[in-house]
């Protein structure tokens, strides 16, 4: 079983339309969606549309909650919220009703899943620190914790004696007598000055992490939201290089 985890599509069809056909390619049998799928792109219909027809499993994450307005979320940034009022009047009550109906957290197989922090989903918290890994790993017993949010991917890994960050690698074995809590990366806009699509694959027969990084046209994806008259700020978001 290869399982793909992505994250914070942000309504980025074009580097969707890249995921799906490197999803393809890397054989994957089953997709599941960490949340973010909505805000910040200018393709939000499209995208949600791909998520309901090609991910088995959907979480929400805080943006989907702030654009369909299901619950009560402080957001502060006020591009954010011109966006969000944008990204709003283009779904549909029923797709505002498809995303309330979405868990913010989930158990499967061992693994647990959440779009932010799995003690309390829905905070908007980072965990980039081995501060905060140390803080989450006491909140759940499953072997492994996958998570977005961050936009970055990362690997913290716990032993008896410690908790060490795993970064800028293609692939990881998982260790039988280890704990892991994993960032998933950003499909629609990475923030780690590598403008690629990332996202991760779990082999559970091989026992590995793969972290897929895939080019597709961010160039083109940042010319339409400012054709869109949508905030340029997402637009140079997409497009940041080292």
């Amino acid at each position: 079983m290869r399982t793909a985890y992505i994250s914070d599509l942000h309504g980025n069809i074009h580097a969707v339309e890249s995921l799906e056909k490197d999803l393809r390619e890397q054989c994957i049998d089953r997709v599941v969606c960490l949340g973010d799928i909505l805000n910040f792109g200018a393709n939000p219909k499209e995208v949600l549309e791909w998520v309901k027809e090609n991910c088995q499993i959907i979480l929400r994450g805080e943006h989907d909650t702030f654009v369909s307005q299901c619950e009560d979320i402080f957001i502060s940034n006020p591009e954010a919220i011109k966006m969000a009022d944008w990204t709003y009047d283009q779904i549909t009550d029923e797709d505002r009703a498809f995303i309330s109906s979405l868990p913010k957290d989930f158990e499967f197989e061992g693994v647990v899943i959440t779009h932010d922090e799995p003690s309390v989903p829905g905070s908007m918290y980072f965990i980039t620190s081995l501060k905060d890994a140390k803080d989450t790993f006491s909140c759940y017993s499953e072997k492994i914790c996958f998570y977005g949010h961050t936009h970055i991917p990362l690997i913290f890994e716990k032993s008896d004696e410690s908790i060490k960050l795993i970064r800028d690698l293609n692939e990881y074995q998982i260790k039988d007598d280890k704990q892991y809590l994993i960032s998933v990366g950003s499909v629609g806009q990475p923030r780690d000055r590598d403008p690629r699509l990332c996202y991760v694959i779990h082999d559970e027969d091989k026992n590995i992490i793969i972290i897929r990084r895939v080019d597709y046209n961010y160039n083109k994806a940042a010319e339409e939201i400012i054709k869109k008259g949508l905030p340029p700020v997402f637009a140079s978001a997409i497009t940041k290089k080292l």
